[in-house]
């Protein structure tokens, strides 16, 4: 039915993973879909003045959106051995947090009487964990591109292979974009917040937040141990920054600093320290 129409392009609005099918059928069919952060299609509802909210008034707006903002879309696609890594890393993620909770209940006087219980449910979950870290390793191995890519992220220091392959994942932009658009998906860009005379606080928003997470880990350990940011975090700190200041300049300048090794197709040497 989409070959009838002079197609300019297709959007649809972030579920949070449900649009994947989606996705999928498109890009078979050489189309591209546009997959827009609901903050953006409800803000620009909001200015037309739309107060009625029904599925098709929803469409309509989404198709304006995208016709009048298509020049902001980069086709940049996820190939099925990122896709299946997301997903195993997703996986690995909700059963850490499930680790932790348990072992938080371990030590809760409450659960005096169900404490063997809940050690054996840590084990499995430690048996599970393992398994998935070999489902990643082997996945990653299994693909050239993915291994290539994951290689060269590992390669800087403070970054291990499972950060390494959860940014190939969820950033599949990495090496294909600019420094300042990646560190805006990644939500370090701070933003200003200013009115008149007043002038407030910068503060960092939106982005995607499991990367973030990972690589804010990441910068806890540069900063602890004599890697090439070390020097820079101290020097911030040393001119009164603020903690959060400093390490989400380390952050910044960790992902810029993967960003131009893909880029390059290079791995790191001392040449590229920040």
């Amino acid at each position: 039915k989409l070959d009838d129409f002079a197609v300019g392009g297709i959007g649809c609005e972030s579920t949070g993973g449900y649009e994947r099918e989606l996705r999928e059928s498109l890009r078979k069919t050489a189309y591209g879909l546009w997959v827009i952060e609901h903050r953006r299609i409800k803000a620009f509802m909001v200015s037309k003045g739309s107060r009625s909210k029904t599925d098709k008034i929803d469409a309509k707006r989404i198709a304006e959106f995208v016709s009048i903002n298509h020049q902001d879309y980069s086709v940049i696609h996820k190939t099925d051995a990122q896709e299946n890594l997301q997903a195993l890393v997703n996986r690995r993620s909700d059963l850490i947090q499930f680790r932790a909770s348990e072992r938080t209940r371990l030590k809760h006087p409450s659960h005096v009487a169900s404490q063997s219980n809940i050690i054996k449910f840590c084990k499995i979950l430690d048996q599970e964990i393992k398994a998935l870290n070999r489902q990643i390793e082997e996945l990653i191995k299994s693909d050239v591109e993915l291994s290539k890519k994951v290689r060269i992220i590992e390669s800087v220091p403070g970054i291990g292979k499972t950060t390494a392959g959860l940014l190939a994942s969820f950033i599949p932009e990495l090496g294909k974009l600019s420094n300042r658009k990646i560190s805006a998906l990644m939500g370090l860009c701070p933003y200003e917040n200013e009115s008149g005379k007043y002038k407030g606080k910068k503060f960092i928003k939106g982005g995607r937040s499991i990367p973030r997470k990972a690589l804010y880990m990441c910068a806890l350990t540069t900063i602890k141990y004599r890697y090439g940011l070390k020097e820079f975090y101290d020097r911030l700190r040393a001119n009164n920054k603020p903690f959060k200041i400093a390490i989400v300049a380390v952050m910044h300048k960790l992902i810029m600093l993967v960003n131009a090794l893909l880029r390059r197709s290079e791995l790191y040497t001392p040449k590229f320290q920040v």
